[in-house]
């Protein structure tokens, strides 16, 4: 065994919290400065046995518990904040997107003509029905990564 190996439980070993193995013990009959090590480890350790343990005061215990309370909230409350602009985000894009829809089918005036509707399946409209279904679909996708972060935020949480 070697001094390094032995090093990280001297002060355990001096508390009692660990009895030392054979080998450990070997070590420290025949080498000074870990056995020198264990002795001043040894003597701290009484030091601080004979010193009044402070007792913390009556509040303690609810003072900590509402300050976590509080600090949780406040994280809770930032990722609300984040997921309500993503939501709110996405469903402007998503009538962004049906309304460009409406407004390239020529939907977008005072009565809906059925004459409208038709030239819609019609090959010169299919292009820009199109383009706007992208847009619509990009919107459908970015609102459920925001319903994904928010079930991910959620499940952290608890």
């Amino acid at each position: 065994m070697r001094c390094n190996e032995l090093e990280p439980v001297i002060e355990a070993i001096a508390d009692g919290t660990v009895t030392p193995g054979p080998e450990q013990a070997a070590h420290l009959a025949s080498c000074a400065s870990c056995a020198a090590q264990l002795a001043r480890a040894r003597q701290i350790e009484q030091l601080l046995a004979l010193r009044e343990v402070a007792a913390p005061p009556a509040a303690f215990t609810a003072d900590v518990m509402t300050y976590v309370g509080r600090e949780r909230w406040q994280t809770e409350r930032a990722i609300d904040l984040g997921f309500n602009l993503a939501m709110a985000a996405g469903v402007l894009v998503i009538l962004a997107g049906a309304a460009g829809l409406a407004w390239s089918l020529g939907l977008l005036t005072i009565t809906i003509d059925v004459d409208a509707l038709w030239q819609a399946l019609d090959a010169d409209v299919t292009g820009r029905f199109l383009t706007q279904v992208q847009t619509v679909a990009m919107a459908a996708v970015i609102l459920t990564m925001a319903l994904v972060l928010w079930w991910w935020a959620e499940a952290a949480s608890d």
